[in-house]
């Protein structure tokens, strides 16, 4: 074998750019994804090591199938499902810290909350950022196509779907912001408050008076009237 077979592989790191290097200077929401995007170049470098040892014991089939489309599409969806888990709650998260500080009621409150199909929407609206990586992979097994060029697109068109998904998730957390805003500021109505207020001093304005012998009590309230009346 020659020493030269394992470079059929280029190396993907420099291939991948923002997403292995990203900007020093990120927001909180992009840094908490910083897990979901190791773990997703940690498996992608593994598999990649492991085709290229392939390659170098002639074993080119095999080192396919250990860097194939299927690799790459199920390292992705994972990578999308952990950022899902992420954002939904950091949402409820921002909607609950809402709540607390109006003091929103309870049920409301879980009505406000992202139920399964807002969950099922959200996920659906994030994985939909990887289309391009899907086309990219399926042209990855063509054989009219030189491999190398092949793993060279399909590690641009990550990285371009990655940066995709952090754009879509920040979109997904400010149309909920709007919810949580308006949950922040809801006030407790003061109608039905003062109308039970008002009922119960006048209430308490008439037992006043009848107490008082102005006016005429009832039979149902003799008895207390006449115990008051007799201390």
């Amino acid at each position: 074998m020659t020493t030269g077979i394992p470079e059929l592989l280029p190396e993907l790191g420099p291939l991948l750019g923002r997403l292995v290097a990203p900007p020093a200077e990120r927001s909180p929401l992009e840094a908490s994804f910083d897990q979901a995007r190791l773990e997703l170049l940690s498996a992608l470098f593994d598999r990649a090591r492991e085709a290229r040892d392939l390659l170098a014991g002639g074993d080119e089939p095999a080192a396919h199938a250990a860097l194939g489309g299927g690799v790459w599409l199920g390292l992705w969806e994972q990578a999308v499902s952990a950022v899902t888990r992420a954002v939904s709650g950091e949402i409820e998260l921002r909607v609950r810290e809402a709540a607390t500080l109006s003091r929103y009621p309870r049920k409301r409150l879980a009505a406000a909350l992202p139920d399964a199909e807002a969950l099922r929407l959200l996920a659906a609206r994030l994985s939909a950022t990887g289309i391009e990586l899907e086309a990219s992979l399926e042209r990855l097994g063509e054989l009219s196509r030189p491999w190398q060029e092949g793993l060279r697109r399909v590690a641009g068109e990550l990285e371009a779907s990655w940066e995709r998904l952090l754009a879509t998730a920040r979109e997904e957390l400010l149309t909920w912001d709007q919810l949580a805003a308006t949950v922040r500021v809801w006030r407790r109505p003061w109608q039905p408050l003062l109308l039970v207020s008002a009922v119960l001093l006048g209430l308490a304005s008439w037992l006043g008076l009848v107490l008082g012998g102005f006016l005429r009590a009832p039979g149902w309230l003799r008895p207390l009237t006449d115990w008051v009346w007799n201390l």
